[in-house]
Order: structure tokens, then sequence, then C-alpha cells
């Protein structure tokens, strides 16, 4: 498969805000997009606003289905306690009947999986919320074969499926994982490190070749980050040396594509003139035809893009990367952040709150 040059969209153009980031995106290119004080979803051009629950005034999306299905949390902006999980379908915001939960992903069947204070992961389907695991757990994301990954309160990654748990385990010197994406062909991207995400690597799993690390775009990079993965097993994260992963200067960050066995810099792939003025610092997720979103930095500002393919051409692959390892069958991942992770400010931290253990 040729990797392809891609054309920017600059999304937080478009809120009006000086801050901004796109957490998912459908196949259709529809994406949920978060700002410092609103929550957005993107189709064709135009924003529509996402409203908070009644008696809330904030909200964070966290996930988009192939349905325009969007999923969040809710909140009072005096009550960071209180989280509500909502459903955004049809341009209408409903409860979820769970209590102080964050929901994280939602499948194409509306099935829906996050954590919840004192009942741990959850798998909400046909009306119905299930607890997968013990409280301490979270889960981050699903695919529509209702396979779910997350973290483990031992600070491993697991794999859910047919009622049973696996611990997915760490790469090897390591000792903590964190599943963030999985594709519907059972793949598994998201980082394994010492105590931390930013002193781990992005890994990619499948059960028939294991746990391969996708090391780093550059050899003095601290960590990389593995934050979500299509059907065409395209992998997307952030490599770098600046623990601030919203940082808006843009400084020490880079959002990374691991294709064909092969780490790229978003950066490098952009069609001349089309850089839109970003730095691109991480990729939140990828869809099925290789649309990208993210956040990047453009004149000291963090906003929300949308990478498009422009073309399939050959590029050259990188020199200065770090070569792909593979190795047995134990799999990892660690602390999410497909883009919600805590910022400085009060309002940030609960607009982008622990969204993947990490945070």
């Amino acid at each position: 498969m040729a990797v392809s040059l891609y054309s920017v969209t600059d999304l937080g153009s478009l809120t009006g805000e000086t801050f901004s980031f796109a957490t998912d995106i459908n196949d259709s290119g529809e994406v949920a997009i978060n700002s410092l004080t609103s929550s957005f979803f993107y189709s064709n051009g135009s924003l529509q606003k996402i409203s908070p629950l009644p008696g809330d005034n904030q909200l964070s999306v966290t996930g988009i289905n192939n349905l325009g299905q969007v999923v969040g949390n809710s909140v009072a902006s005096n009550n960071f306690t209180g989280n509500n999980p909502f459903l955004y379908s049809n341009g209408i915001t409903q409860r979820l009947p769970i209590q102080n939960a964050i929901p994280y992903a939602i499948n194409d069947r509306t099935q829906i999986v996050g954590g919840a204070s004192g009942f741990g992961p959850f798998l909400y389907s046909d009306g119905i919320t299930t607890s997968i695991g013990t409280p301490a757990n979270v889960a981050y994301s699903l695919n529509n074969l209702g396979q779910v990954v997350g973290f483990l309160s031992s600070n491993t990654a697991f794999l859910y499926q047919n009622g049973l748990t696996t611990n997915l385990g760490a790469l090897p010197v390591y000792q903590y994982s964190v599943a963030n994406d999985i594709n519907d062909l059972g793949q598994v991207v998201g980082s394994s490190g010492f105590s931390a995400v930013d002193d781990g690597r992005a890994f990619l799993y499948s059960s028939s070749t294991g746990i391969q690390d996708l090391g780093r775009l550059r050899p003095t990079d601290l960590f990389s980050f593995g934050t979500g993965i299509n059907n065409l097993g395209q992998v997307v994260g952030f490599s770098g040396t600046n623990s601030n992963f919203f940082a808006p200067d843009g400084n020490g960050l880079r959002a990374f594509l691991y294709s064909d066995n092969t780490l790229y810099d978003l950066n490098d792939l952009i069609a001349p003139g089309s850089d839109a003025g970003f730095t691109l610092t991480a990729a939140s997720a990828i869809n099925n035809n290789g649309q990208i979103v993210g956040r990047g930095a453009v004149n000291g500002q963090l906003r929300a893009f949308l990478l498009t393919p422009t073309s399939s051409v050959s590029v050259p692959e990188p020199t200065s990367g770090v070569p792909i390892l593979s190795f047995g069958v134990v799999v990892t991942l660690f602390a999410a952040l497909k883009g919600k992770r805590n910022s400085s400010s009060a309002a940030i931290q609960q607009k982008l709150q622990v969204n993947k253990a990490i945070t």
C-alpha cells in the first residue's frame, strides 16, 4: 500500500476559539471535536455545537461511529466529580443510564464502552449496562465484533471478548501497558513503558504476530504513543520529548503514521502548499479511507486538524526513525490518550479529563 500525501483542513478555525482538538473520525469524514468551552460535530465543512445535558454547562466528546452518533461526558462546572455520560444522535443529546461515568468509544451497533466510578469498565448495549471488570479497570475502545480493550488495575492492557478478559501484558523490559484502540480484525494499538506514557513505546498487536514495538520517530525521542488504528492496519499516534501533550507551541511533539512496517512523521507527508501553517503534534484517529484527525500548533495556538489523502505516491522511507522490532506473543499498551487528557487550566482539565489511563 503506497503512502499518500495529505491536505490539511484547519478545524480549529471553525470553532472561533484558540484551543481545540479532534478526538475521533468516522468513515464519512465526520469528526468529534473539543474546544476550551464547547464540543462539536463536524460534517461536510460545517460545525454543529453539541449541547450539554440539562443542568450541566460543559461537556467533552470522545468517540463517534459510522451512524454519526457521538459519545462523551457532560458536567456542571462547579461539580468536577459528577460525570454524566451521554449519547448524541440526530441532533439530540441524551443521558446514558450509568452514574458518574465517562464513555470513550461507540461502535456501529451503538455499543458503548468506558469507565464508571465504583463500577469499573462497562459495556452498554441494547439499553443494558454490564460491568466487564473490577472497579479499577477502564475500557477505552471496542470494534464492531464487540471486542473491548483497555487498562487493568494491574497496570497492563486487556482484551475482553465473549465474557473473558485476557491480560495482554507489556513489552519486554517494561511493566506497564494500555490498549487504546482495536480494529475489526482484532489488531490492537497502544503504548507500553516503565511507569508512564511519557517513557513508553507505541505498539501494534495481533494474535498472529504478537506484539510489535513500533519504535519512535527520532532516536532522541523519549516516548511514542499509539492512539488509533483502521481496518487496513494503519496506526496513528505521536512521538517526542515534551510530556505536555497539548503544548500549543508544537515543540517536542510530532504526529506519526505507521503503515507498511514504516513509521512516518505526518509533517513530512503534507502536500506542498497544504500545511495551513500547522505543526502536526498528535494524531488521534484514522478512518478506513485514510483520513486522520488530531491536533497541532498554529502560531502558538492548539488547533484541531483533519488530514485527507490527496494522492497515492511512493514516499521515501524515513532514515531517522528507529527500526521496527517484533517480539513474541506478549501484548501491551499503555494509558490511552486519543486526544483526551488533562491540561493546565481547570476548565481544560475537565474537558480533557482522563480519557485513557494517562490522564
